[in-house]
């Protein structure tokens, strides 16, 4: 005899949901508050230790590099993209100012705050046709540095009222009228000025960049007529009033 199967009652539990369902959030951007990356350009060793060290005490900043000359600048800057430069006026090779004409538009969103000891109107005014954020005098106290680092990781510029007045004398002077003429030139025409201002030959000059004497002979030509100087005692006092190079170096 067999025995009657047994009917086997399945009952479905169904799992309780969460009363607070979890929500996988994309991915954020970094917030505002998170700290400035910073990239120190100074060719005096001392120096350049000395501002790492405050940026890197500073509680919004961070030090992501150094450079001691500008080509060493330019390679770093567009590779590391900074949120703010800290840069001397006066480099070996290639000099602060040029430095930030070969960067152009490429780092639309870094700052620029200048540390230099070089506060001529003719370097003021240039600086600020770079489009530089911020100055400090390295001869000014150096808690200057420090304020100027919290403005600029605010988002905001730091002028000190004795670097807007030489602001106001370049601008209003007759002598800086024709200087748009820097803007004419192109990089390498620029990088030869400079090379002959420093008393290269043209030799000398084929030798660095790594072209003919002949091709040098003609960009040198190129720049006397864009500049309209007749010889290059002139070139040398358009290359020094540009701030492309220190006067008191050569």
């Amino acid at each position: 005899m067999k025995t009657p199967l047994r009917k086997l009652r399945v009952t479905r539990t169904a799992t309780a949901l969460p009363s607070h369902p979890q929500i996988f959030k994309p991915y954020a951007p970094a917030s505002p508050q998170a700290k400035k990356r910073v990239l120190v350009v100074e060719d005096q060793s001392a120096v350049c230790d000395l501002v790492s060290e405050m940026v890197q005490s500073h509680p919004r900043c961070v030090s992501v590099g150094t450079a001691s000359d500008g080509l060493s600048a330019i390679e770093l800057a567009l590779r590391l993209k900074p949120d703010i430069l800290v840069l001397d006026v006066i480099m070996p090779g290639v000099g602060g100012i040029e430095i930030l004409r070969r960067l152009g538009g490429s780092l639309p969103a870094m700052k620029v705050l200048i540390f230099s000891g070089k506060q001529e109107p003719h370097i003021v005014r240039a600086l600020m046709q770079a489009g530089i954020h911020g100055f400090v005098n390295k001869n000014g106290p150096l808690s200057e540095l420090r304020k100027a680092l919290e403005a600029l990781s605010l988002g905001n510029t730091w002028f000190n009222e004795d670097f807007s007045r030489t602001v106001r004398q370049a601008l209003a002077s007759p002598s800086f009228l024709g200087d748009g003429m820097i803007d004419q030139l192109t990089p390498r025409e620029r990088e030869i000025a400079v090379l002959i201002a420093q008393s290269h030959s043209s030799k000398e000059v084929a030798g660095r960049l790594n072209i003919s004497i002949k091709t040098a002979e003609n960009h040198r030509a190129n720049l006397m007529r864009k500049l309209g100087v007749r010889d290059v005692a002139g070139l040398v006092r358009f290359v020094v009033r540009q701030g492309l190079v220190d006067p008191a170096s050569e």
